[in-house]
């Protein structure tokens, strides 16, 4: 009943062929996104262009559902490729979650869930070195798309580039590339392009001391009612 009244509210569809914002910073947006195909990252710039990545979300992803509380956009949604996005009304959506207790508390579990995994980020940026906060990265990247049933195949796809990983790990892209390297040549990845597989997860993890309680999956995993 909460999910069909979810689906229920109007929405409209945006698609993207190429990269490209969904939010800017200081945007006063009156919707929120659910990602439905394809990837997005949570950015901000500063004066100097310089960009740092604050999450990533993945298909079934709300993208700015604090944007039901707050008035202004204080980072930038920008997809990664292309995708496509559903767009609702925040107006309808605060009334539908004041009706309907159980939506009001999926989106408070979402957020929580978003809190949960930014508070990670700022431990891998602050107290793991470069390896371990690129190993990290991808251990949780692939937990998450394997919890929504997302990975086709052996491979994964990583829809960032060297640089992006960068951005989201506090590294360059050369050091990127340098620790992608060390792991494949420890015969803990293998990479073609963007595809990259795991042969050896139990020493990847290890590498990362990766655990992922922080997702807290059996909450709802990663970011709210997946619409995809």
């Amino acid at each position: 009943m909460d999910r069909s009244s979810l689906l229920a509210v109007p929405m409209s569809m945006r698609t993207y062929d190429a990269p490209g914002d969904v939010f800017r910073q200081g945007d006063r947006p009156e919707v929120v996104a659910f990602l439905t195909r394809g990837y997005a990252a949570a950015h901000t710039m500063d004066n100097d262009g310089n960009g740092q990545i604050l999450s990533l979300g993945i298909p079934g992803d709300a993208l700015g559902l604090e944007h039901l509380y707050l008035s202004e956009a204080d980072y930038g949604t920008r997809v990664l490729g292309p995708a496509e996005i559903a767009l609702a009304s925040r107006r309808d959506l605060t009334d539908l979650a004041s009706r309907r207790p159980a939506i009001a508390q999926a989106f408070a579990v979402s957020q929580a869930i978003d809190a949960a995994i930014t508070r990670e980020w700022l431990r891998n940026l602050g107290s793991r070195d470069g390896l371990r906060r690129v190993t990290h990265f991808l251990c949780e990247f692939a937990c998450r798309i394997d919890a929504r049933g997302l990975k086709t195949g052996e491979c994964y796809e990583l829809p960032l580039s060297q640089q992006q990983i960068g951005r989201a790990t506090g590294l360059t892209a050369v050091h990127v590339n340098r620790m992608l390297k060390t792991l494949h040549n420890a015969g803990l990845i293998e990479r073609s392009w963007r595809h990259v597989r795991f042969p050896r997860w139990d020493g990847l993890r290890d590498i990362a001391h990766f655990s992922d309680a922080y997702l807290h999956a059996s909450a709802s995993m990663g970011g709210g009612p997946a619409l995809a």
